[in-house]
């Protein structure tokens, strides 16, 4: 974060889609997203963030806040049986739905999932508010998006809106697809429920005629060492210069 705060005017997402919309170059310009909700982001990620003055926007899967399991894919028997193929197999055939998916393996040994590996619970969203952190919806179960019907989709783009509405008293204006689907059916659906943007895993850059809801994003990989994130940064840092 701060190699990142050194090299970059790092802006609230709305500001960032604001230069979109007014189709304004975006050459040393970037905003941080959290997908998913996880608790960690509020408990180790917010101090780093407000010690740097970086503002960030956490996509929340509506339906999952508060519950004492964690996301499917982190899982034992998930982490155990996971390969590329049945990781694919899983979002295509049974649309990304964690139950579905949980139902059809063999259980392991449950140690239980640490508190940061946890969706946040709504007290700490709360809070986080009003503090750099601003919320966008990243739906309310975290299916496969293009793999649903016209009633499953308007629930998890539309109905995961007016959960988060209930619960914090904000209207999200940024919706991030789950597992990075999408196609022009949910495109459209995002863009006629109101939202002002759309956040997909396609890799690459933003540039000053961006499609703003079909944004490009850099993920940040896992467990990355501190010396590996600044090669790798510098390599995205000259993919911007150039």
């Amino acid at each position: 974060m701060r190699w990142l705060a050194t090299h970059y005017d790092v802006v609230p997402l709305r500001q960032l889609i604001d230069m979109v919309g007014a189709c304004a170059s975006l050459r040393s310009v970037a905003a941080v997203t959290f997908d998913d909700g996880y608790a960690g982001v509020f408990e180790h990620g917010l101090p780093i963030l407000d010690a740097l003055g970086i503002p960030a926007t956490v996509l929340l899967v509506a339906g999952a806040l508060g519950r004492s399991e964690g996301f499917w894919w982190d899982q034992p028997q998930i982490v155990e049986s996971a390969t590329r193929g049945r990781r694919e197999r899983w979002l295509k055939e049974l649309r990304g739905d964690g139950e579905a998916i949980l139902s059809g393996i063999q259980p392991v040994e449950d140690r239980g999932l640490p508190a940061s590996h946890r969706p946040a619970d709504w007290t700490t969203i709360q809070a986080a508010l009003g503090r750099g952190i601003e919320i966008g919806v990243h739906s309310a179960t975290h299916r496969s998006l293009p793999t649903l019907n016209d009633a499953e989709l308007e629930d998890e783009v539309i109905g995961s809106r007016a959960i988060l509405h209930r619960a914090t008293g904000i209207w999200p204006e940024v919706f991030a697809y789950p597992y990075g689907h999408w196609d022009a059916r949910v495109r459209a659906l995002v863009r006629s429920a109101g939202y002002r943007a759309g956040l997909t895993l396609d890799y690459g850059l933003n540039g000053a005629f961006a499609d703003p809801w079909a944004l490009r994003r850099v993920n940040v990989p896992a467990l990355i060492s501190d010396a590996a994130f600044e090669v790798w940064a510098g390599g995205v840092h000259r993919l911007r210069r150039a």
